[in-house]
């Protein structure tokens, strides 16, 4: 089996973040929603305002697609907070340092 995923509704903003829907090959359909203070403190949107917290999301759309890909969903929600894009920046960090040492 292959962990492909499409997008499958346009985000929209509620009273909590950003609301989509990615259909997992393996899974089904899976609502995500990224916490409006995620897309604050960890995406730097300007304000609460909806149209900062949709640029916040379009503009780190493939990180929250990739992070949202990798988690398990309850219920067939996933709820995303800053917590779960720490790990991820300390993983790639990671990553990129023993890429960069064993090249030199």
């Amino acid at each position: 089996m292959t962990n492909q995923t499409a997008a499958g509704s346009t985000p929209v903003v509620d009273g909590t973040g950003v609301r989509f829907t990615l259909f997992h090959d393996t899974r089904g359909p899976v609502v995500v929603e990224v916490a409006r203070s995620t897309l604050r403190r960890i995406f730097q949107a300007r304000s609460d305002a909806p149209d900062d917290l949709l640029d916040a999301y379009v503009n780190h759309q493939a990180r929250i697609h990739q992070v949202a890909t990798v988690k398990v969903p309850r219920d067939g929600m996933l709820l995303l907070s800053d917590g779960d894009f720490a790990e991820t920046s300390l993983d790639s960090d990671a990553s990129h340092r023993s890429t960069r040492h064993a090249a030199n």
